[in-house]
């Protein structure tokens, strides 16, 4: 019986610090440009985007460049929110999951 109190400590401890988790890569930001520079794209940590911008030199780009810019910064925004929340993790890495 002990040993279930045990665990469920250890998982309201680890419940406490995945809050404070995603309190952290909520905070954090990652701008990025288009290849272009025709737009910018803020992301949180968590992989929220946070603003779009479309600069005026967008406005010579055709519909179907316009995407092709939008996907590529999208996608790099991504990938960097995706390593940053990689690394800010990295800290819990030493957690004791419970077992079942």
């Amino acid at each position: 019986m002990f040993e279930k109190l045990g665990q469920l400590k250890d998982l309201w401890k680890l419940k406490s610090q995945m809050e404070e988790l995603k309190k952290r890569l909520d905070g954090m930001v990652v701008k990025v440009e288009g290849p272009k520079h025709w737009v910018e794209i803020t992301i949180s940590g968590s992989q929220e985007i946070r603003e779009v911008k479309i600069f005026d030199i967008a406005k010579e780009a055709t519909p179907a460049e316009l995407g092709e810019e939008i996907k590529a910064a999208v996608n790099k925004a991504v990938r960097d929110s995706q390593a940053m929340a990689a690394q800010a993790m990295g800290g819990m890495a030493g957690l004791n999951m419970p077992q079942a």
